[in-house]
């Protein structure tokens, strides 16, 4: 699990739902930060649960997105096909997946480069390299 030690007020989680695949929880600076739980499978009915559950906890503003995983998480080849299918319907402004092994980087960069996602999608090797790019982004 990715350590949330920043020094500021900003990282203060303000709501977190936990579910089946993961925990995602809203910080003080709006960001929502998603930790995909150790050997579950991420399909389509997980995603669409997911889709609720992030429109809840953003209360359906558009939101950056931080995304990491413990080990052995699978997200379906279906679940990455529909999530371009479903993109419009998400309260997602920018997405940053830290992946900080090789497996989980290569299956970042192919969702990019087939899935070719409409909002800003970046790729780190650490939490605070991707908090660091959203505060790079417009608020």
């Amino acid at each position: 699990m990715v350590d949330l030690k920043e020094n500021s007020k900003d990282s203060e989680i303000v709501d977190s739902i936990d579910s089946p695949e993961a925990i995602v929880r809203l910080r003080r600076d709006g960001i929502v930060h998603i930790t995909f739980k150790k050997d579950i499978i991420f399909d389509v009915e997980a995603q669409l649960r997911h889709l609720d559950i992030n429109n809840k906890i953003t209360g359906g503003k558009k939101s950056y997105f931080i995304y990491d995983a413990e080990e052995n998480v699978t997200i379906t080849k279906e679940a990455r096909d529909n999530a371009t299918k479903i993109e419009h319907l998400a309260p997602v402004k920018g997405t940053v997946v830290v992946a900080n092994n090789l497996a989980y980087r290569i299956i970042a960069n192919f969702y990019i480069k087939f899935n070719k996602p409409k909002t800003p999608f970046k790729v780190v090797d650490s939490f605070e390299k991707a908090v660091d790019w959203i505060k790079c982004l417009p608020a």
